[in-house]
């Protein structure tokens, strides 16, 4: 830009194009106009100012005999003269005078906008006290030429008379409230910001119909959650991993406890309404939706896994926004992420604000139903909204209710989504309303397309005595029945083929599209085909050992249904959950003599293998049996019974350990088995778990209830290769305390009340177990023996330093 000389600045004045009014020309310098000070000052009364608030101040009169500014105080004055123009873009600075006496005339804002005409208000601080007088020269003006095509100011402060206090209030409401919410067609909303549901409508905007959205991205739930009450979800997601989903319910009711209160902070719910007024008439009603960035995804719809809410009051939607925000932690929206295998507590809720449609018709619509046409559009459709017919609760209309031309608008909308998500398959909703077909969701089409070979009723299949019928599909529950099959199969087998009792398991299968009177259908047959009062059922690899009442299991397969994936055929896996009156876990046959080495407790066969349970070592000799053996395994016939199935499943498979539970009336129970890696039995006496050296200092660690607890998850495996329970708080300390020791250059002998199953998960960061109490055929036994880690029976203290030497402990004091 070119200055002008102060010969121009007069000669553009008297052409209009600038303003000094009143003008003197004795005040023109060579390149600028010295301006005065008015009669009149402002000054804030608030001891905090707030850009969003209309801050109080008062109005000062600047006597003729002048006025002292105080140092550091601001002042707002004002020009006296109506300065500006209409085609040069004018500047101010303080004159060098007034600068030398440490008095700043304006702090930020020394550039004017073109097109601005009125008095100027100045912000006058001083460094030191300062008499200041009306009509004094306190600044000079310049004006600049302009390049480019020249647009007006139009602002809050044209024309204005005397010193202005701060108007940022005006426009920053709106301002922050546009930023904080994006709306159709805007840069910000993006999938990373408010999830693929709301995003794809974003994009989708440009080219069909879709009533108009606001946001509420999902950073607003990560801020409005206190850190406190994310740690809590945390823990509670820690457990739900160590447990893998055993007690969901309980879980869920942690985490709804956890998050009772949350909702929009008063200032959120506040630019919320701010930006709903901004975008939506008057009286607007709304469709307050989720929008979560796990949600909707190619993989995963997690279709009615969390809330809507359908014609919510402009007032009501922040506290709608936050029952769409807790639903991220309902039971129904965990067990669908848990079966889905996603474990990640982090709050990942967006919320679409949507003005609501009162249709006359709606409906949803698919591609990719068809296994002949994929591409065939299907459309379903009901009078008035259609949510009912989403949840299933709803027929739709005949095919023949859609008019033609509603047909045709709704596959444009099929198309359209189809272009947009890139995908074949597409599921769409939509509304009808003033002759307007709008599109309200689009997402892909995760249900598998249907085929004459995947069966079309419910049906109880059982597990172990007839091949797997192929046209049940098992989803993810895949890896779960393909253990058991190949790992218990064969051995239940053998075991019903001896009359050795081994307990129902059955799939439970459900259709796609089941029957609305299924559940009613479901319990005959799964009255028919279990025994227990109390059942286990599996519902995949991240959801497992769910134990309920079995007059219970019906609405408990009820709420698991609710989360899984709409349209897609649902199996679970459930099991007779046999207690007995007693445990009992053999060792292989001596090779020599033919004993049979054994545990047995009162407390059952699942505390046996979790490691708390007290248990009483017998000797199983087939020739001559003591009375404590036939009282443990109920008699000469079970006796017998157990060392036909050893003999044979040595035969099998090798060396087993094998688990067994003697009934109720006194029946032999085949449970479970598993194949030996490491020695088939301890080399020492009863004190030894697993033979081996080491040398280390005692971890001792003493939360025995949530070892327990987290023992019993489905988590741990004899194997170990399953446990995932690293995070959990109460292993995380134990493993922080581990790495301390080993930090410093020490071994680590870990000390525990029992072998708690759980512990395995500590194997390969110790060297050596010593317990107050054991069991040598738990399931630490036989991952310690299998690992070479020396395991025994001795009471610890925490600190000390043992030596384990098959058997012999030495103890060599504190830490060294």
């Amino acid at each position: 830009m070119t200055i002008l000389t102060g010969a121009e600045i007069q000669r553009q004045r008297e052409t209009g194009a600038i303003t000094i009014e009143p003008f003197d020309p004795a005040r023109l310098n060579p390149n600028s106009y010295n301006f005065t000070l008015g009669d009149r000052l402002r000054a804030y009364t608030a001891p905090v100012l707030d850009a969003r608030r209309e801050n109080p101040s008062t109005e000062i009169a600047i006597p003729a005999d002048g006025f002292v500014l105080r140092p550091g105080q601001l002042y707002l004055a004002s020009t006296a003269e109506v300065l500006g123009g209409t085609g040069f873009a004018p500047t101010f600075a303080a004159r060098s005078s007034i600068a030398r006496l440490e008095l700043s005339i304006h702090l930020s804002s020394g550039l004017g906008d073109i097109g601005y005409i009125g008095q100027w208000t100045l912000q006058l601080v001083a460094t030191e006290a300062v008499r200041v007088y009306p009509g004094m020269e306190i600044g000079q003006m310049m004006w600049w030429t302009p390049v480019g095509e020249i647009s007006y100011y139009t602002g809050k402060y044209q024309d204005s008379r005397g010193p202005q206090a701060s108007q940022s209030w005006v426009g920053l409401t709106g301002d922050l409230a546009r930023r904080r919410f994006p709306g159709l067609g805007e840069e910000r909303l993006r999938f990373e910001l408010v999830g693929a549901k709301c995003a794809r409508l974003g994009e989708l905007s440009a080219r069909v119909p879709v009533p108009p959205l606001i946001a509420v991205p999902v950073g607003e739930l990560a801020a409005a959650i206190e850190a406190d009450v994310l740690t809590g979800v945390e823990a509670v997601f820690a457990d739900l991993r160590a447990t893998v989903g055993g007690d969901v319910p309980a879980q869920v009711t942690r985490l709804a406890e956890l998050i009772a209160d949350l909702r929009p902070s008063s200032q959120t719910a506040e630019l919320l309404n701010v930006r709903l007024e901004e975008v939506f008439p008057a009286g607007t009603r709304f469709a307050v939706r989720s929008s979560a960035l796990c949600e909707d995804s190619a993989e995963t719809a997690y279709a009615g896994a969390y809330e809507s809410l359908l014609d919510v009051a402009s007032g009501d939607v922040p506290e709608a926004v936050a029952a769409v925000w807790r639903s991220f932690y309902s039971l129904t929206a965990v067990s669908a992420r848990l079966r889905a295998g996603d474990l990640d507590p982090a709050p990942r809720m967006a919320v679409m604000v949507q003005a609501m449609v009162e249709p006359e018709q709606a409906g949803i619509a698919m591609t990719g139903l068809d296994p002949v046409d994929p591409a065939q559009v299907q459309i379903e459709a009901v009078s008035g909204r259609a949510d009912a017919l989403a949840a299933g609760a709803a027929t739709p209309d005949g095919s023949d209710t859609v008019a033609p031309a509603t047909v045709a608008a709704v596959t444009e909308l099929v198309e359209a989504a189809r272009e947009v998500l890139g995908v074949i398959d597409v599921d769409i909703e939509w509304v009808q309303a003033g002759g307007v077909v709008s599109l309200v969701q689009a997402r892909p089409n995760t249900a598998r397309r249907r085929s004459a070979s995947v069966r079309r009723e419910i049906a109880v299949v059982p597990l172990y005595l007839e091949p797997l019928p192929g046209d049940i599909p098992l989803g993810p529950l895949t890896g779960p029945v393909g253990h058991f099959t190949s790992k218990r199969g064969p051995a239940m087998r053998r075991a019903h083929e001896l009359g050795i009792a081994i307990g129902s398991a059955v799939l439970v299968y459900l259709p796609a599209d089941p029957r609305p009177a299924w559940a009613k259908d479901l319990a005959p047959l799964l009255g028919a085909a279990l025994s227990t009062p109390e059942v286990i059922v599996d519902v995949s690899e991240h959801q497992r050992q769910i134990v309920c009442n079995t007059d219970d299991l019906v609405g408990e397969l009820q709420w698991l249904h609710t989360a899984a994936p709409t349209g897609e055929p649902f199996t679970v896996l459930v099991r007779d959950y046999v207690k007995g009156q007693r445990g009992l876990i053999t060792h292989p046959a001596d090779p020599t003599t033919g004993e049979i080495a054994a545990e047995a407790s009162e407390a059952g066969l699942l505390a046996m293998n979790r490691g708390f349970a007290a248990t009483t070592d017998l000797s199983l000799a087939p020739g001559s049996p003591s009375e404590d053996a036939l009282a443990a395994t109920g008699g000469e016939t079970n006796l017998a019974l157990i060392v036909r199935m050893a003999r044979d499943l040595t035969t099998m498979q090798g060396p087993t350990i094998i688990e067994w539970i003697i009934g109720n009336r006194g029946e032999l129970f085949y449970i479970d088995h598993t194949k030996l890696a490491g020695p088939a039995n301890p080399e020492a006496g009863p004190r030894v778990i697993a033979a081996g050296r080491c040398t280390g200092q005692v971890v001792r660690v003493v939360n025995d209830a949530v070892l327990e607890q987290l023992s019993i998850g489905a988590a741990v495996s004899v194997s170990g290769a399953h446990i995932d329970v690293h995070q959990h708080g109460a292993v995380a300390e134990i493993i922080t305390r581990i790495e301390v020791v080993r930090t410093n250059g020490g071994r680590v002998i870990l000390s525990a009340r029992r072998p708690y199953a759980v512990l395995a998960a500590l194997v390969g960061m110790v060297d050596g177990f010593v317990f107050d109490l054991g069991s040598r055929l738990c399931h630490l036994g036989i991952v310690v023996r299998e690992h070479g880690i020396p395991a025994l029976v001795h009471e610890a203290t925490d600190g000390e330093v043992l030596t384990l030497d098959n058997g012999t402990v030495l103890t060599h004091g504190g830490p060294r």
